[in-house]
């Protein structure tokens, strides 16, 4: 049964709204952003990507079509999943693009899988040194790791910080861009940089942006507006509040690598095997 059928607008949490309508580019900056980082991740065509939270798989088929490398992309929402399998198939590069329901907090892949793991304002809502260890877990030594997510310029007033979390759920919990680069540290990455660091600049909704220009949103938003009045009013709401308190906020790229182990000595080995 669809959601739409089973739960109301004003019922639904942010991940559930941003599922029903489709939306995978929901992040600070939007595509824009997207194609920035992208640019700055220097992509090669023999790399193998997780694009973890791919939503409806704008990102990943982009990179498809553009680079030519091989991309798993995992959400845990199956109907974010059935949109990217159906984007993959419609701009032809499903030979080259997977999707898959899957929890960042515990990925089915083995370790020491991939060359880069990038993902797009997901972490912002977990906790962050748990789901950048299990990035860790299935990079290959020397592998990358690249997450666009927001970050706090100043402290929010408490209560802004409840604003935030009416509009995008309780476990909201953006981080300073030096707290972002030492979570990224405490999950074992080194070269930890942020990337294209920007301040949050915006007049409209990131949402109802990606709602016109995307073709896999705009078919049947007509009739959810329709059947789902309080829609424009939820996310007018969300727009009005990123308007008003966007001088608190900043975006960027969270950047590290995962070095190679370094060999032990017969010394160690035996030092370990003992102790």
């Amino acid at each position: 049964m669809a959601l739409e059928e089973t739960k109301r607008v004003e019922e639904m949490n942010y991940f559930e709204l941003l599922a029903w309508l489709g939306i995978g580019s929901s992040h600070p900056g939007g595509f824009p952003a997207t194609q920035q980082n992208l640019s700055a991740m220097q992509v090669k065509p023999e790399e193998y990507v997780l694009d973890a939270g791919c939503g409806s798989g704008l990102t990943a088929c982009y990179l498809a079509k553009t680079i030519g490398c091989k991309i798993v992309g995992i959400d845990i929402n199956l109907q974010m999943v059935e949109k990217a399998c159906q984007r993959a198939e419609k701009e032809g590069v499903s030979h080259l693009v997977e999707f898959r329901v899957a929890d960042v907090n515990n990925l089915p892949f083995a370790n020491d899988s991939f060359d880069l793991v990038m993902a797009e304002s997901i972490t912002v809502f977990l906790d962050k040194v748990k789901v950048y260890r299990e990035f860790y877990r299935v990079l290959k030594p020397e592998g990358r790791v690249a997450d666009l997510e927001m970050a706090l310029l100043r402290e929010l007033p408490p209560s802004v910080k409840l604003q935030l979390e009416e509009c995008f759920g309780s476990s909201t919990n953006p981080l300073p861009f030096d707290e972002w680069s030492n979570a990224l540290a405490q999950a074992g990455f080194q070269d930890v940089e942020i990337k294209n660091p920007q301040p949050l600049r915006t007049n409209s909704s990131v949402i109802m942006n990606e709602l016109k220009k995307d073709w896999l949103l705009v078919k049947d938003l007509a009739h959810k507006v329709t059947n789902q009045p309080s829609l424009l009013p939820r996310l007018r709401k969300n727009a009005d509040f990123i308007k008003k308190y966007q001088s608190y906020f900043g975006f960027g790229l969270v950047c590290g690598r995962k070095p190679t182990p370094k060999k032990l000595s017969f010394k160690d080995r035996i030092r370990q095997f003992l102790f």
